[in-house]
């Protein structure tokens, strides 16, 4: 369902919403809040307090209509100290998408924070190919769909995409430092 929402804690803190799928967006809502990671620090505050929320469907719409529905809401509710939306007007990110520079940002940001992890490619016989990055950059390298390298990854191996088999660099290298232990041993 596409609509706009609104959110009230207990307190009679309240934030509106929008959302494309709105059970999923509710859902984001209550696991980044359990987290202790969303984005609005005063709806973490009040659901760190009440640890609940009621959510409510206020306006189903074409998807075109997301932006200036919500920001309607948000406009006239802003100055009521009970509304916590930071912004003035109602944005999402949906069909955003983002410059090759503004991706290279985010990885590096990733990277720098340890989001990231270096991924190496195997042949099906375990020959070691190559070492990348980030599992983004091993998918480039061999034009895979988004996530495929990450379940090889996760699969240690057992899942091959493309004749191919990754690993987490980390890993390998574990196992690497422990085989050479046992062979000075």
């Amino acid at each position: 369902m596409i609509g706009v929402y609104k959110i009230t804690f207990p307190n009679g803190v309240y934030y509106f919403g929008q959302g494309i799928d709105l059970r999923r967006r509710e859902l984001h809502h209550i696991r980044e809040s359990k987290k202790g990671k969303h984005t609005n620090p005063r709806f973490q505050y009040c659901w760190d307090k009440y640890g609940e929320f009621k959510f409510e469907i206020l306006e189903e719409c074409d998807r075109n209509d997301l932006d200036r529905i919500e920001s309607d809401y948000i406009i006239k509710h802003i100055d009521n100290e009970l509304c916590c939306n930071m912004c003035r007007i109602g944005r999402s990110r949906k069909g955003v998408k983002a410059t090759n520079e503004t991706k290279e940002k985010i990885s590096k940001y990733q990277y720098l924070v340890g989001k990231t992890k270096e991924v190496y490619m195997f042949s099906q016989h375990f020959d070691l190919l190559a070492k990348f990055d980030s599992v983004v950059k091993a998918q480039e390298a061999i034009n895979a769909g988004a996530k495929t390298v990450n379940v090889s990854c996760r699969s240690r191996g057992k899942y091959n995409i493309k004749g191919y088999k990754f690993l987490f660099a980390a890993e390998v290298d574990i196992f690497l430092n422990y085989a050479r232990e046992m062979v000075k041993l």
